[in-house]
């Protein structure tokens, strides 16, 4: 269960002080000014918090409610609307909406302070019966201070003469811990735990989902007439205990707020998490996806680089090293704990909630053994030497958009893609359809495309597990007598024979022929060949290739009509191979 292995994680991040994560009752925010307050009650001065005066700074403060469009008031610290009863940048407040947000957030917080005994809380409720929210513009410090304080970032309070927040009093926050919910709360068995409590009428907001609303979407959410059960509205639904919604929701947004934790895969978002705290597993993994991290059209970074020490850096690199070649990752590292349970999960935008695109759970031992399965299904001999080792699933679902167009990659083919990956299960067909389909419009059959092509037809052929199958390799194979891969090979020689006939040309008969050859050869390759008589004559080595092209004719039977979807993609595969053989042997030849 998603939610259970969530609130899992938040009990080990919480015994982990290195976590940051906030405890059960309070949620960490960005706090902009600290207001000041005198013993006797009065707003002597207010501090910008803000970092270089931009970025507020991140604090744990009391657990802040979510809000629709009603007026919701938190416990100590809030907006400006609530705290100070004046109104937000950009926000229409003629019907003098903050003066009745000031006059919740008053009632809410002297119901809680007025049982408390303490200098703090009587200070502020000092505070609140002088203050008048109407003649607040007129004060100095609020004036001075008004533009960073409309900006809408949660406000706090402090005490004239203590070296604290108020928020981090004890005794403000056990009073908090322990308030009645005033009947606001239904009593049931939370799904998660089983135990009997109060349940959450709203869970908090996940932040950093790609794609979803910057101020967070609903992982469980329920808001029409027609997902009532009963007539239960909202996540009664679905009920979660109070600690538990707390539990799951600040795991997860740990999860999205930590760069080691998360990569973005097309329009998804993959979280991942070991069951321990502290461990390389969670870093190896983040490293196994995204080993090439690049940068999008448009400039930003798809995925920024996550900042490792050189010797941990070091052993990545000798861990994608191993599994490419299937060695032991034992042997290694002792370090790593291929037993630890390791979750997975996909997550994609839907309007103000997040969909689950995929969740996967194993020990890290075999989401390893997954993961270099994958990397040597798409391993392929490369055309040129500069190209990458590695093929990340990025660039796999770049090359499927059109003109390379990050934001126009299909929807959906992120996920699919990444569950077969760490699944093990055969690649989407989507994805084999969409590649050739590119190859076709862009006359382009390049390093990463053929790699795709190549690892869908090896997987595939290992879970059909049918006698007679094609063997298809890394690199050229000269011996094979399947008719689609040698016509691609065939292809590859006339282009040859006609670039040597005419050194620099720009179109070849790739560029008018390559798609009709490999979906229809028997209508095209007779046009071809007779063409090749006419280059074979004018070039000056023209006899290497009539050379190939007999010795490739030599193994086919005839050209076939058609050519199904899987064959064309032997065809492409060995155009591929050729291609690279013939200009390896002529690098070779030039050292």
């Amino acid at each position: 269960m998603i939610i259970k292995a969530l609130s899992d994680y938040y009990e080990i991040l919480l015994q982990d002080s290195d976590s940051g994560v906030s405890k059960p009752g309070m949620s960490k925010t960005g706090v902009s000014h600290a207001l000041v307050i005198s013993t006797t009650g009065e707003l002597i001065k207010i501090i910008d918090l803000r970092i270089d005066g931009k970025k507020p700074k991140e604090m744990h403060v009391p657990e802040q409610k979510k809000r629709a469009s009603g007026i919701v008031a938190n416990y100590l610290c809030d907006k400006c609307s609530y705290v100070l009863g004046i109104s937000e940048k950009g926000k229409d407040d003629k019907k003098g909406r903050h003066h009745e947000t000031f006059k919740a957030f008053v009632e809410m917080n002297k119901k809680i302070l007025n049982g408390i005994d303490d200098p703090e809380a009587k200070t502020l409720i000092s505070f609140f019966d002088k203050w008048d929210c109407k003649k607040a513009m007129e004060h100095p410090e609020v004036n001075k201070n008004l533009e960073g304080l409309s900006e809408g970032r949660v406000l706090v309070f402090q005490v004239e003469g203590y070296d604290r927040y108020m928020h981090d009093n004890k005794n403000l926050l056990s009073a908090f811990s322990d308030r009645s919910d005033d009947g606001e709360s239904t009593i049931g068995q939370c799904l998660v735990t089983g135990e009997v409590g109060p349940i959450s009428r709203l869970n908090a907001s996940i932040k950093g989902v790609k794609g979803a609303q910057s101020s967070g979407a609903a992982l469980v959410s329920f808001n029409l007439e027609a997902f009532k059960s009963y007539g239960k509205e909202q996540n009664y639904n679905s009920p979660i205990g109070k600690v538990a919604s707390f539990a799951y929701t600040t795991g997860l947004n740990y999860l999205l707020n930590n760069r080691r934790n998360h990569i973005g895969i097309g329009d998804s978002t993959t979280v991942f998490w070991a069951e321990k705290s502290g461990g390389l597993e969670e870093d190896i993994f983040n490293f196994l996806i995204s080993p090439d991290m690049r940068k999008a059209e448009n400039g930003s970074e798809e995925n920024s680089k996550v900042v490792r020490d050189e010797k941990t850096d070091q052993l990545l690199r000798d861990v994608l090293s191993a599994l490419r070649t299937g060695r032991k990752i034992g042997d290694i590292s002792t370090e790593i704990d291929q037993q630890a349970r390791f979750y997975i999960l996909g997550l994609s935008p839907n309007a103000a909630r997040i969909a689950v695109r995929f969740w996967h759970v194993d020990t890290f031992g075999g989401m390893l053994d997954k993961v270099g399965q994958h990397y040597r299904d798409i391993a392929l001999i490369k055309s040129f030497p500069n190209q990458p080792d590695i093929v990340t699933i990025q660039e796999i679902l770049r090359e499927t958009a059109p003109q390379r167009d990050y934001k126009r990659i299909p929807p959906l083919l992120g996920g699919v893609l990444m569950r077969s990956v760490i699944t093990g299960i055969p690649y989407p067909l989507v994805l084999y359809n969409t590649m050739i389909s590119r190859i076709r419009a862009d006359k382009d059959v390049n390093y990463t495309r053929a790699s795709v092509i190549k690892a869908y037809l090896v997987r595939n052929q290992r879970f059909r597990k049918t006698e007679g199958e094609v063997e298809i390799t890394m690199s050229l194979d000269e011996k094979s007598t399947d008719t689609a891969y040698r016509l691609g090979r065939l292809f590859a020689v006339l282009e040859k024979a006609q670039q040597d006939a005419n050194p620099g040309i720009n179109a070849t008969i790739k560029d008018r022929y390559f798609g009709s050859a490999s979906a229809s050869p028997g209508s095209v390759f007779p046009i071809l060949l007779r063409l090749s008589q006419h280059h074979i004559a004018k070039a000056e080595y023209g006899h290497n290739s009539d050379r190939r092209i007999e010795e490739i004719i030599d193994g086919l039977e005839s050209f076939p009509a058609h050519l199904n979807l899987e064959e064309q993609g032997r065809f492409i595969l060995g155009y591929y191979h050729q291609r690279a053989d013939i200009y390896t042997k002529k690098n070779k030849e030039e050292v």
